[in-house]
């Protein structure tokens, strides 16, 4: 049974909150990722998948269209139990922390590669659960 630390992303594209959405998309499209974590002073305060910036004008602050809260998971979860997670919650990702400290992120890929028996199909992106 293999556990999300083993798995996860240990190096996720992370954007500032006060970032511009042109900036976003630049670094999306640079890092080859479609999800974005917003980190203030090293604190996770938000999550932006390539969806969220479609719509949004180069000019407009990330911190407007980013989406929190940001369900987590911990290391120690398997990668089975985020799989599931993931399709439960219609997510696209999940940042993996432990006491607040940001550890990586797990997504479909990683979880493929990590074997996880139930993967989220089709992907969905994080749901602007509360609006900016």
């Amino acid at each position: 049974m293999r556990l999300v630390c083993e798995a996860m992303n240990r190096a996720p594209a992370t954007i500032a909150p006060e970032a511009t959405v042109g900036e976003a998309r630049a670094l999306a499209a640079r890092e080859g990722t479609a999800h974005l974590l917003v980190l203030d002073a090293g604190n996770l305060v938000g999550i932006l998948c390539t969806c969220d910036l479609r719509a949004g004008p180069a000019g407009e602050q990330v911190c407007e269209r980013m989406s929190l809260p940001v369900l987590t998971v911990r290391p120690d979860v398997t990668v089975d139990d985020a799989a599931a997670t993931l399709c439960e919650c219609r997510l696209g990702c999940l940042p993996v922390a432990l006491g607040g400290l940001l550890l990586g992120v797990v997504g479909e890929e990683e979880l493929e590669r990590a074997g996880a028996t139930r993967l989220p199909r089709p992907r969905h992106c994080h749901r602007q659960v509360q609006p900016r």
